[in-house]
């Protein structure tokens, strides 16, 4: 989930040229709350290098294992 949308628009861009994973912008589910009701979606094998990248872009979210 992230916080704006402008946040939400950038993440997807920067999270797609990861080959790594698949990446969708979704509706932010209601059991979670939002500012700007955008999330990202991402499927991979491991989430840490993503939230590592949202991280080193000053990309501010809240990580929820929608399992």
């Amino acid at each position: 989930m992230l916080f704006t949308t402008s946040s939400a628009l950038y993440a997807h861009e920067l999270l797609k040229e990861m080959e790594a994973y698949k990446v969708a912008l979704v509706p932010t589910p209601r059991e979670f709350s939002s500012d700007c009701g955008m999330a990202v979606y991402i499927e991979g094998e491991s989430i840490e290098a993503a939230m590592y990248c949202l991280d080193e872009h000053r990309i501010e979210y809240e990580f929820n294992d929608a399992k």
